[in-house]
């Protein structure tokens, strides 16, 4: 979360102190972890099960990964692959243009062929084909002459378009994570965990997540063992998993933990050639990692031109080709930024209009924006004025559209209620697309303006920054961060815990980084530590009230960080909040301290220092 909106922040329920410490001892982790373990797992009832659940969450193991044929359809399609493995029939597969789909493809495709299956993979443009198995790809897997498709990454909509290819003799298995329409298609499998009448657990699986699933059933049926083709693969699900953005929890939790270290010891040669291009070979890689520092390179061959690219990078065993996709897809990200400010500034200008009459839902559209960037602006709009947005490119016969959400807002159920004004739509509940006639755009806009007055109510208008406990500066220890580690891998469901420490006081003047970022020094009862605020630069006047020429006590939520520079180590706080403490006063500054303020505000820029000087607080944004 930005510093740009002030969040309400909201406080845990304390635990049974004894419990607390009960836990801290068995486990041997501080207090303040303890408390954010018990959380994590839920407090089960007796003592032996939430034992087994700790046990569970802080060791994943592959002994903790359900049956696969807990998936409704699941004989059906490994039956199917054994039969193809057998006769070596030719098999066509056919998956998304995003991270998830490109590393489901690769997945699939790697599997198939290391089997002895001849394959042939397809992926669609996302301006000439559209999104999904649309008409248009079942004409591109008309170009192909596999006697059995495999769809990853959509499907489980395209009921129409299974229904020719299943006339035209395929037959097709379907791998989607997606929401069910009204009718399933009448496919050889839909292996959907969200499809009402499945009976698989948990539903929180990635499309690579679930072709991974496919695939544990096909070796166990073949007898292949883990390591031919599951545990090579598990680079590609922790990609696909992180850059997908599902919960980190369950069997992701499992996925995630090896798949990264796999990604850290043994990447394959096109992971090995991004790592380098995006500077993060011989680091600590995490989930963080692989969403900003990936997944954004993969992604961009789909959205600046074709995702054929990731997929060959992912699949090359060819150390110079492996280099020289990876820096195509480095410029292509690249171009992609540059683009990505003109829109939002086009946007932006929509966007205040539009909430100026009170609109609680965004509906942007400029036939001009790149389809392969609106989805990312989206998500900042919605980072800026916290509302639903969806923004709309491209003109006749269809536009699309993609839209993001916030919590307590749910994106694909409110496409659904204005499903009369569109030409199709899919995705999740806080992230989906959409095609439209661009003559109707006014009609959706007001359908879903509507939707949102009567489901958002004025609580669900500001975000929410969800605590896990409160600790003294003094608490945050290498100790602590040994500690907290044994929680990862993080990520939705499971994000890295965030503390409050309230009374801390600026010893350091605040330092302005790039125009936009805080770094100052902060003490609480003798101990000290740094804070660093992506985005925080309006915040310094909090830490030192220049109207006033005093330093102010704050209340602090953060992340705990360890930071390592040059081979040094060091604790750092990560700032997610912070407010004045109501109940410290302020104490004044002189002397050459007062100095030292004064040079810290003018790092602000002239405009800011107005506003400092004459309101003494935040500037208004």
């Amino acid at each position: 979360m930005s510093g740009s909106r002030d969040p309400t922040w909201v406080f845990p329920p304390p635990c049974a102190e004894e419990e607390v410490r009960s836990v801290a001892t068995r486990w041997d982790v501080p207090l303040t972890v303890a408390e954010i373990l018990l959380r994590r797992v839920n407090n089960p009832d007796s003592p032996a099960a939430r034992d087994d659940a700790i046990a569970r969450f802080l060791n994943p193991s592959f002994r903790h990964l359900h049956d696969p044929y807990l998936y409704n359809g699941m004989h059906r399609a490994v039956e199917r692959i054994c039969r193809a493995v057998v006769n070596r029939e030719q098999v066509s597969v056919y998956g998304d243009y995003d991270v998830d789909g490109t590393t489901a493809t690769a997945l699939m495709v790697e599997a198939l062929q290391t089997l002895g299956v001849p394959v042939e993979w397809r992926i669609p443009h996302r301006t000439a084909d559209g999104y999904g198995l649309s008409d248009r790809g079942v004409e591109l897997l008309r170009d192909t002459a596999g006697t059995l498709v495999i769809v990853l990454d959509y499907g489980v909509t395209a009921v129409e378009q299974i229904a020719t290819l299943t006339r035209e003799g395929r037959d097709v298995i379907v791998v989607d994570h997606h929401e069910e329409g009204e009718t399933l298609p009448n496919a050889l499998a839909v292996l959907d965990a969200k499809c009402a009448r499945c009976t698989y657990p948990f539903p929180g699986l990635s499309a690579v997540g679930v072709a991974f699933k496919l695939l544990q059933a096909v070796c166990d049926a073949l007898r292949v063992p883990p390591g031919r083709i599951l545990i090579p693969g598990l680079d590609l699900v922790a990609v696909g998993t992180a850059a997908d953005i599902v919960p980190v929890i369950d069997e992701n939790r499992v996925l995630m933990r090896f798949g990264l270290r796999r990604l850290r010891k043994s990447p394959r040669p096109g992971l090995r050639a991004l790592l380098q291009v995006a500077g993060l070979a011989g680091k600590e890689l995490t989930t963080s990692s692989i969403v900003f520092g990936l997944a954004p390179r993969i992604n961009a061959a789909g959205r600046m031109g074709s995702a054929e690219t990731s997929v060959r990078l992912l699949l090359t065993q060819d150390e110079d080709e492996a280099r020289s996709l990876a820096r195509e897809l480095n410029q292509l990200n690249r171009d992609r930024q540059g683009r990505d400010q003109d829109v939002f500034d086009s946007a932006h200008r929509q966007a205040e209009e539009q909430v100026a009459q009170g609109a609680r839902a965004l509906v942007l559209a400029d036939e001009r924006w790149h389809p392969g960037i609106i989805g990312i602006v989206a998500a900042r709009l919605v980072e800026e004025f916290y509302l639903p947005t969806v923004m709309i490119t491209g003109s006749t016969p269809f536009a699309r559209g993609s839209g993001r959400s916030i919590d307590g807002f749910d994106l694909h159920a409110a496409l659904g209620a204005c499903a009369n004004t569109l030409i199709g739509y899919g995705g999740h509940i806080k992230a989906a697309g959409l095609s439209i006639d661009p003559q109707r755009i006014p009609e959706f806009r007001q359908c879903l303006q509507q939707v949102a007055a009567e489901r958002l109510t004025d609580d669900l208008l500001s975000p929410r920054l969800y605590l896990d406990g409160e600790a003294r500066l003094s608490d945050i220890t290498p100790e602590y961060l040994k500690a907290v580690a044994r929680l990862g891998p993080f990520g939705p469901d499971n994000m890295q815990p965030v503390l409050v420490s309230r009374g801390v006081r600026a010893i350091s003047d605040p330092v302005i980084m790039k125009d936009a970022h805080l770094k100052v020094e902060v003490e609480q009862e003798g101990v000290t530590r740094e804070i660093i605020g992506y985005g925080f630069k309006w915040a310094a006047p909090l830490f030192y009230d220049a109207a006033n020429r005093s330093v102010s006590a704050v209340d602090i939520a953060y992340v705990p960080e360890e930071n390592v520079w040059r081979g040094k180590s060091k604790t750092q706080l990560r700032l997610k909040a912070v407010r004045r403490s109501d109940e410290h006063g302020r104490l004044a500054m002189v002397g050459k301290s007062l100095d030292n303020r004064r040079r810290a505000v003018n790092l602000l820029g002239q405009n800011d220092q107005r506003e400092v000087m004459r309101e003494g607080h935040r500037p208004q944004r």
